[in-house]
């Protein structure tokens, strides 16, 4: 028995949680969660974003690795759509709950707005989801298929674009000044990357063992070196992020950077984005072991999930009119409800529920 099949009461309990979440949501609405007129998108929003770009960093090394040729990466190619797959509808389900009714997802899809990021990130996100679908078919039942390839580059611009404008959602956002500009956008990329060799990892050793097969240490030693790579180049992005909101002199993003390093989020943004996060994966790393690298995979995927619920928070959670003569910010409140945890652990166990079918039904090794 693999070891994921020994561990399916897990995530299978979690998604029955996230099941009463969901319908206390429906029931409850908005007061069901921890959002207010002043903080109005919450960890879900966080949550979605997680998971979406969490699934364009599975299938960009995914695709990078079969275009380049790399053996290490190449023989992730049949693995990486369908893990992608199986993030990328948990996040989907997650902004469904969020907006009250999955059928509104259909309806920004179908009535276009030409000026609304929301709009382009919703259309690119389901191009890329149906063209997952059409990815994974062929990949099954024609992998020589003269069209997939064609499939497969249209993906990886669908991908990088959703993403892109994932990020640029936040980064029009002129009102939230701390949101606002380009660093979001390619920050989001970049720890898409990072999050989806995290998930790479995790899902090879949890469902690589067993039946005579072991985990593939050349391909964990590739994705542990992109984890490395990438955790570096977002350390270096969240110090200048930091430092230039600190001494810009603009009261509104000196106030965000305080949130994050001395104020209400400062224990999360310290303790799960930088040092669970990034410094003790890449120590863990440093010298390559299976299961210190197993261990940094979950750490790096615990605190990617965090930057986006600071990220989000210390945009909303600082006031946006200055009031003269008030000598200490008061901060807005927001806290996630059981609702909320419910809901993303049953996106995770969803995740690993879809993955491990996906693993039991059909083939991924490459070549077989």
């Amino acid at each position: 028995m693999r070891m994921f099949e020994r561990w399916m009461a897990i995530p299978g309990i979690l998604a029955a949680i996230a099941f009463a979440g969901a319908i206390y949501k429906w029931v409850y609405g908005e007061h069901a969660l921890g959002t207010s007129a002043v903080v109005p998108w919450g960890s879900l929003i966080a949550g979605y974003a997680f998971f979406a770009a969490a699934a364009t960093g599975v299938g960009l090394i995914g695709a990078v690795g079969h275009l380049s040729g790399k053996p290490a990466l190449a023989s992730l190619e049949k693995r990486s759509l369908f893990l992608s797959l199986a993030l990328l509808l948990s996040g989907f389900v997650l902004i469904g709950v969020e907006l009250g009714n999955p059928f509104h997802l259909v309806y920004v899809v179908i009535s276009p707005n030409f000026q609304s990021g929301i709009w382009w990130m919703s259309f690119l996100y389901t191009i890329y989801l149906v063209l997952l679908f059409i990815e994974c078919y062929f990949s099954q039942v024609d992998p020589a298929n003269k069209n997939l390839k064609l499939v497969g580059v249209i993906a990886i611009v669908s991908k990088v674009a959703a993403v892109c404008t994932l990020g640029a959602i936040f980064a029009l956002a002129s009102t939230r000044i701390f949101w606002s500009g380009i660093y979001f956008p390619l920050y989001i990329l970049l720890t898409a990357v990072l999050s989806g060799a995290a998930a790479l990892i995790l899902s090879l050793y949890l469902t690589g063992n067993g039946k005579g097969k072991t985990v593939d240490s050349h391909v964990m030693a590739a994705l542990s070196k992109i984890m490395a790579v990438t955790i570096v180049l977002a350390l270096l992005f969240t110090a200048g992020k930091i430092l230039y909101d600190s001494r810009s002199g603009i009261s509104a993003l000196q106030d965000a950077a305080a949130v994050l390093v001395s104020g209400p989020l400062a224990v999360r943004f310290w303790g799960m984005e930088v040092v669970v996060g990034m410094l003790i994966p890449l120590m863990l790393i440093f010298r390559f072991n299976l299961t210190r690298v197993v261990i940094a995979a979950i750490a790096v995927l615990a605190g990617v999930f965090f930057m986006r619920v600071d990220f989000i928070m210390a945009g909303q959670i600082v006031p946006q009119v200055v009031v003269e003569g008030v000598q200490h910010v008061v901060y807005h409140s927001y806290s996630m409800t059981w609702t909320e945890w419910a809901l993303i652990a049953g996106a995770f166990a969803a995740s690993s529920l879809m993955y491990t079918f996906f693993e039991k039904k059909f083939n991924l090794d490459v070549g077989k």
